[in-house]
């Protein structure tokens, strides 16, 4: 089974947690009305009041993803991983995998084309860090 290095685990580590920061601001700057929300999730939102709810749960949960990265970069950097971040971080690498599906079929192609690619990589990175590591 492959097992990824430490300076490996710990650059993912990094990557999600820009990453997962990036995707918080966009999400901020979505709940400001400065992207459309015709071309939030999906292009299937129908109102800004969907637009509030959807935006905000996303802000949350991608709050959550962004804490159990810096949790994962404490715990490598002390040498041992427990078993418990590593199924969280193959449930989150789930749910970036049926998220890159369901951008497959978003109605607006900015989602299709920008987003695909990029949840397609935070579930790849995510898998990454699942296998054992100990010091």
């Amino acid at each position: 089974m492959w097992n990824p290095s430490k300076k490996t685990r710990t650059i993912a580590s990094r990557i999600l947690t820009v990453l997962f920061s990036i995707t918080m601001v966009f999400h901020v700057v979505a709940l400001f009305q400065l992207i459309p929300y015709q071309y939030l999730w999906g292009g299937r939102l129908s109102n800004l009041e969907e637009m509030y709810v959807m935006e905000t749960v996303a802000l949350i949960v991608n709050g959550f993803f962004l804490w159990s990265s810096v949790q994962y970069l404490r715990y490598i950097n002390r040498g041992l991983v427990p078993i418990w971040i590593r199924i969280l971080f193959g449930f989150i690498g789930v749910i970036f995998l049926l998220n890159t599906l369901g951008n497959l079929v978003a109605i607006t192609n900015l989602e299709t084309l920008l987003a695909t690619p990029v949840t397609a990589i935070l579930s790849a990175i995510c898998f990454s860090l699942v296998p054992k590591y100990e010091n």
